[in-house]
């Protein structure tokens, strides 16, 4: 999946967590932040913490990917990123 914006990784992390059957005050609670923080950043809040982002992908097992874009097309080797280094879980 390519993400785009704050809203389509919002989007991501909520239909990641429901197939999950998990309510937003559980996942709020692996993560270790309140669920309105939760609800806010599945709402495409642009502010919300970059170390706490990570912490919640890794909760949901979604991988992170980055790499370059060159003419409106996704490289076909993105540099992978370690998570569990980046957040120290």
């Amino acid at each position: 999946m390519f993400i785009t914006s704050v809203i389509e990784l919002g989007a991501l992390v909520r239909s990641e967590r429901k197939k999950r059957n998990w309510t937003q005050q559980e996942l709020a609670q692996k993560v270790g932040v309140k669920s309105l923080w939760v609800s806010q950043f599945e709402r495409g809040k642009s502010t919300a913490q970059v170390g706490l982002v990570l912490r919640t992908l890794k909760t949901l097992d979604i991988a992170l990917q980055v790499g370059s874009v060159a003419s409106d097309k996704r490289q076909s080797d993105p540099a992978v990123i370690d998570l569990d280094s980046i957040v120290g879980l």
